[in-house]
């Protein structure tokens, strides 16, 4: 026979260091994918509006700040010997934002031997596209591209190998001539939006990191001491004394391992 009590929905909870209030995390590795696409998503999704946009707004500003600066040129994937690009890895944490690297890099080096044209023609040509080395074969219809957009590679800078162009030139050489410490400047901004958002993906996977305002107020009074100094003694066994931090205390925890003051929602 079946029964007409409903059974209240498990839900995985943080405490707030600033109120002790019982944040909602609702599905907390689902909210961490969304952090990790667009950095704030996550906390968004959590109802977290204030941080989500904040976060959101922080990283992406550094992120494209870094870009500008080095032209479009900084975020690019490749893992060629001698050209392994280990600021991507870092550059990578920054979202979807970064994954136009990665298809770039793949057309390049693939069947095609060009990249994609991304924003309509709007952003410039080979946008996240990998530098080209010497000896690198690369489509016609993409030296064309390289050439009218005036990037610093001349026509004369590629032999035909038919059906290709071979290159002649380091392009990545170029580049930092063209952009100077620029370039370099851009690259550890990206890399910091990144890394930053590893941060922004933990919060929204555990919630909130710092000590709760009865923490805060424990650690300012300090241990109380009876009148000799000593410390206090442990309370007896059957005085109905139970730690919420003990594991066997049966007491209710949260995510990031401390009692919410307010009850979980059912």
């Amino acid at each position: 026979m079946g029964s007409d009590v409903e059974r209240p929905v498990r839900r995985i909870v943080a405490v707030s260091p600033d109120d002790g209030s019982a944040i909602d995390l609702r599905n907390p590795l689902f909210a961490a994918v969304l952090s990790w696409a667009v950095p704030g998503l996550g906390q968004l999704y959590q109802g977290r509006t204030a941080k989500g946009s904040l976060f959101m707004a922080a990283i992406l500003t550094t992120f494209v700040a870094g870009l500008w600066l080095g032209g479009g040129r900084v975020v690019y994937a490749s893992w060629k010997p001698g050209d392994t690009r280990w600021a991507f890895v870092c550059q990578a944490g920054a979202g979807l934002v970064a994954m136009p690297a990665i298809v770039q890099s793949a057309g390049v080096n693939g069947p095609s031997r060009q990249p994609l044209v991304l924003g309509g023609g709007l952003l410039p040509v080979g946008f996240m596209a990998p530098p080209l080395a010497p000896g690198q074969h690369v489509s016609r219809g993409y030296v064309d591209r390289l050439v009218a957009a005036g990037v610093g590679l001349q026509a004369d800078d590629f032999f035909d190998k038919p059906p290709w162009k071979q290159c002649r030139r380091d392009q990545l050489a170029q580049w930092h001539r063209q952009f100077g410490k620029f370039f370099e400047i851009g690259t550890l901004y990206t890399m910091l939006a990144g890394m930053l958002n590893l941060l922004v993906i933990y919060d929204a996977w555990a919630g909130p990191l710092g000590p709760t305002p009865e923490e805060k107020k424990r650690r300012d009074e300090g241990p109380e001491t009876g009148s000799g100094g000593d410390a206090p003694s442990a309370p007896p066994a059957d005085s109905g004394y139970s730690d919420p931090g003990h594991p066997e205390s049966g007491q209710p925890r949260s995510r990031n391992g401390r009692t919410p003051t307010a009850r979980t929602r059912a």
